[in-house]
């Protein structure tokens, strides 16, 4: 069965940006919870002693920046449903306790393939980061798929 085309022309459709402020607890709980221990990621002196502003956040930080619900409900697609395919990302400077995120996202695609128990839909999101000068501070992109009998 092809990708009906419905799911085609929503292909580079962008969910509304938000602003988001980048807190201590969260660069903390989040370190915490993917088991990470180097302190410039709990301990601001060891964060400015390591050269940046205040506490840095992780590399997948940026996972916890934005929320794709709302584009995979357009598509149809169950959030709750979804499974990681894959994920990448571009830093262009690192992310710090009081940095303020412009956060968009869009479809950049979605494609079908046929698999032996139905049909596996992937929507592939492009996230952007730019601070308050429009500067670009990260870029990812985030493949997740849904088995639809």
């Amino acid at each position: 069965m092809a990708l009906p085309s419905k799911l085609r022309q929503l292909i580079g459709k962008s969910a509304k940006p938000c602003a988001v402020e980048v807190e201590k607890g969260q660069i903390r709980r989040f370190a915490a919870a993917i088991g990470e221990e180097n302190p410039i990621h709990f301990d601001e002196k060891a964060a400015k002693a390591a050269g940046f502003l205040s506490l840095v956040a992780t590399p997948t930080f940026v996972a916890a920046l934005s929320n794709s619900d709302v584009l995979l409900r357009e598509l149809g697609v169950d959030p709750q449903a979804t499974m990681h395919a894959e994920e990448e990302y571009e830093y262009f400077r690192p992310i710090c306790a009081g940095d303020v995120v412009n956060v968009t996202q869009k479809i950049a695609d979605v494609y079908d393939k046929q698999a032996p128990n139905g049909r596996l839909v992937f929507v592939v999101i492009e996230t952007r980061g730019t601070d308050k000068r429009g500067r670009q501070v990260f870029k990812a992109r985030r493949v997740l798929v849904e088995l639809k009998n």
